[in-house]
């Protein structure tokens, strides 16, 4: 058991190195796509109605696979009025429970993106007929998946010694 949860956070670091490039580039490109964009339309009087399907593309990619960073960090909205009010002995129990509701929510969203995505597969983009809405829409269970990665290894690794809140209240 111990080696299977080893490989499996061995994969989780791994995957959070290929995901920050993939969010920090999605990042760049739309933001250098975007003041492309405005040059292309406002200094050379060429509208380009490609770049505002391709940026919307690359920030979809970056939010739903991206967020998997910020699950993993422990940086998502948390429950801390629940949390404070559970007995220290209960607090694991809690983490367990606010785990499987977020696996539930992401499980959900990640299938009807799919079956979205699948849907939309005959359409193509605005401006780009060449690429199907598919590879937009696939953002959503990919970013899911790696998500519900991030939030089991992150509550496999995290063994919380007391109220961490307080505790950083306390410090800044």
């Amino acid at each position: 058991m111990q080696a299977v949860i080893k490989a499996f956070l061995l994969l989780d670091r791994a995957l959070n190195k290929i995901i920050s490039v993939v969010a920090v580039f999605a990042l760049a490109f739309a933001a250098c796509l975007g003041l492309f964009q405005v040059l292309s339309r406002f200094a050379l009087k060429l509208p380009l109605e490609w770049t505002e399907v391709t940026v919307r593309i690359a920030l979809a990619w970056m939010v739903f696979v991206g967020a998997a960073l910020v699950f993993r960090a422990g940086a998502m909205i948390a429950v801390d009025m629940v949390r404070h009010m559970v007995p220290q002995r209960w607090k694991r129990l809690h983490d367990a429970f606010i785990v499987l509701v977020t696996l539930g929510f992401l499980g959900l969203l990640g299938y009807w993106g799919y079956v979205y995505a699948n849907r939309s597969a005959t359409q193509t983009l605005l401006g780009l007929n060449f690429i199907s809405v598919y590879w937009a829409y696939i953002s959503i269970p990919v970013g899911c998946l790696c998500s519900a990665i991030a939030v089991i290894a992150r509550f496999i690794e995290h063994q919380p010694a007391g109220d961490e809140t307080e505790e950083l209240t306390l410090v800044q």
